[in-house]
């Protein structure tokens, strides 16, 4: 569990995230067929691989919500048709969306690219975040610790209704999405990496166009005297932010000139309408300013705050969720347009940056083709084209051979150093270990069920090795650490 601090004027306000997740109800909704699949591919102009048929369900789980209480969050699975053996877990991030109802669960939210990975024989589940969907609350927006834990415990849930269901998980997992989406699957990375280690291993994550510098490169767009025709950002982060720091203000019109709060509260009060307020917003700041200057929809006394004081409560509150300053363990490819207009691409680039001198293993950034002349909406597609290849590069799937048990298996030490032994009372056919990335470090075969393995030149982390009989395949974590 992880504890998040904040500190504020009255003092230290903490909160502390229940791990909890146990499933409500999955119902079957639909099948995305290879052929519904390829329209939408020549529709939108994708070039990634359709291979299966794509069960869909609704699914309703429980997970903590923004008020650190139980609540009851809601997503789809997607199951691909004809692998019913060992699979990956995926994970799509949904990005910014219309409001509440327009998620993945209600068939919205571009939930076809979650399909599209499942058709290629992952298992995949696509988080409605909290406030959205079934859950109680406005939607924390660009939070990143419950962007992960609601994912978290989807995959939890996805895990127990596999298991339910004879189905068999590879130990891969990958993580993907678009614009908030891109931050909602670093933020996802993160949080498996520093708090639930020994419980998951992320394999590959392809975060894209997210805004992972929000108290740098985000609010000095907000703040500046540049025009910025997104002024509903601001709206959103601060509300999202209010869900889970209540003290953060008491009501909008602490915040804003009267001229925007009818708009802002009947966003505020409902969670709907983002392309509406943005409408709005623009519109009032062009008749009362001339210009589209978002930082002018806030009173000039909270503006001032905001821009010099960074122990604001606000900005110590925005920072919890900056997502650039980390070191990522597992493999991590940014795609990025240098004309985005709305994410600018310097986020990704300080990420790439920051991450590699702190001394990242596998971190690496991309303009897609021709990103210099590609807004944030036209950028979606190429990066999806050139980032879901790379993605599906490290999957291994047996899905024709099943996943089993050896018993009387002795395996150590664990974690090893120097070296690793192997020993099997059960006949095994030969031994295979890969990193997460699925880079083969070893294959053995022997007669006698007896392994040694030097280790001393493999890196240190989590590898997996994969024990064949002529039952199927035994599937065993190990560590090295020296």
């Amino acid at each position: 569990m992880r504890t998040i601090n904040l500190i504020i004027s009255l003092g230290i306000l903490q909160f502390t995230l229940l791990q909890s997740q146990d499933i409500i109800d999955v119902r079957y909704a639909r099948t995305f067929t290879t052929g519904q699949a390829t329209f939408f591919k020549i529709a939108l102009g994708l070039t990634v691989p359709i291979e299966n048929d794509v069960d869909v369900y609704t699914v309703e789980y429980t997970t903590t919500g923004s008020n650190m209480n139980l609540d009851t969050a809601s997503g789809l699975f997607m199951l691909p048709k004809g692998v019913t053996k060992s699979m990956p877990i995926g994970c799509y991030q949904h990005g910014t969306t219309n409001g509440r109802d327009a998620v993945p669960s209600n068939f919205g939210a571009f939930y076809e690219m979650g399909a599209v990975l499942a058709s290629n024989g992952m298992a995949v589940v696509a988080p409605d975040f909290l406030g959205m969907g079934s859950s109680r609350g406005f939607h924390p927006y660009v939070h990143a610790e419950t962007e992960a834990t609601a994912a978290v415990d989807m995959i939890r849930a996805l895990q127990t209704y596999m298991a339910e269901n004879e189905l068999n998980w590879n130990n891969q997992l990958f993580i993907t999405g678009y614009s908030q989406g891109g931050h909602a699957a670093m933020a996802l990375h993160k949080y498996i990496e520093e708090e639930v280690p020994d419980e998951f291993q992320v394999t590959a994550s392809l975060p894209m166009s997210g805004p992972y510098s929000l108290t740098g490169v985000m609010l000095d767009l907000a703040f500046r005297d540049v025009e910025f025709n997104f002024p509903s950002y601001l709206v959103y982060s601060a509300r999202g932010l209010k869900e889970i720091y209540p003290d953060l203000y008491n009501d909008e019109s602490e915040l804003y000139k009267e001229e925007f709060l009818e708009d802002i509260y009947r966003f505020t009060s409902s969670g709907n309408g983002t392309t509406e307020l943005n409408l709005n917003l623009v519109e009032g700041l062009l008749i009362n300013y001339g210009a589209v200057l978002p930082g002018l929809i806030f009173k000039d006394s909270i503006l001032q705050v905001f821009k010099s004081t960074p122990e604001h409560p606000f900005n110590l509150a925005l920072k919890e969720s900056d997502l650039f300053d980390w070191t990522p363990q597992a493999p991590v490819y940014m795609l990025y347009c240098e004309g985005d207009d709305q994410v600018p691409f310097r986020n990704t680039v300080i990420a790439d940056s920051t991450m590699n001198a702190r001394g990242a293993v596998d971190v690496s950034s991309k303009e897609v083709s021709g990103g210099r002349n590609l807004d944030h909406g036209q950028c979606a597609i190429p990066a999806l084209n050139e980032g879901i290849p790379w993605l599906l590069s490290f999957m291994q799937t047996t899905p024709n051979t099943d996943i089993v048990k050896i018993d009387g298996l002795k395996y150590g030490p664990n974690p090893a150093d120097q070296n690793f032994r192997l020993q099997s009372e059960q006949n095994i056919e030969q031994v295979l270990i890969t990193d997460l990335s699925g880079r083969e470090y070893a294959i053995r075969k022997s007669s006698n069920s007896n392994f040694s393995f030097e280790t001393q030149d493999w890196a240190s982390g989590m590898y997996l090795m994969y024990l064949s009989t002529e039952d199927g395949v035994d599937i065993r974590k190990i560590i090295i650490q020296h």
